[in-house]
């Protein structure tokens, strides 16, 4: 997901232990905020200067990802996200049957009908659609609470205050 920002004045920090990488020969910053008790994380890629998100783009392969993931370190940061609220679409028509998922369109051969105790005969897809949805907020994926004083004041800072790349990872396949 590509985040454009939004320049806001109410902007709010969430002080606490991330996983923090600077990938210096890259020029960007990367960050993983854990969710839900660490069951799933998003990976932010933030660019060091104001710049397109074309060039980072080469750097999004799982490899590359996880390699940069494995460099970051634990440590105090201040972390500074816009508050977004993020949406995508996909209609499944061509990727199921590419599956291998070729007969719930068919209403010959597709039969859905103990979906519902409502209706006669069998039923069949007419349509799929994936929806998924992304809120970013001051509360959300806060880090460790339990910080002491010194690891607060020494706190550094990540202000996505410019374009920069969020991706969502499930840490655990029971999710």
């Amino acid at each position: 997901i590509r985040c454009q920002i939004l320049h806001s004045h109410s902007r709010k920090y969430s002080v606490g232990l991330y996983r923090h990488y600077e990938d210096v020969n890259n020029m960007v910053q990367v960050l993983e905020i854990l969710l839900w008790d660490a069951k799933a994380c998003l990976v932010l890629l933030l660019p060091f200067h104001v710049e397109k998100l074309a060039p980072l783009e080469k750097l999004l392969t799982p490899e590359l990802i996880s390699e940069r993931l494995i460099k970051a370190s634990v440590s105090s940061l201040a972390v500074s996200l816009p508050k977004a609220n993020i949406s995508s679409s996909l209609s499944q028509q061509k990727a199921l049957p590419a599956l291998g998922l070729t007969d719930a369109w068919d209403p010959e051969a597709a039969d859905f009908s103990g979906v519902s105790d409502k209706g006669n005969g069998r039923v069949h897809l007419a349509g799929t659609l994936h929806w998924a949805s992304l809120e970013l907020a001051t509360q959300a994926g806060k880090g460790e609470a339990d910080l002491d004083e010194e690891n607060v004041e020494k706190a550094k800072l990540f202000y996505a205050d410019h374009p920069f790349i969020i991706m969502g990872e499930v840490v655990h396949d029971e999710l």
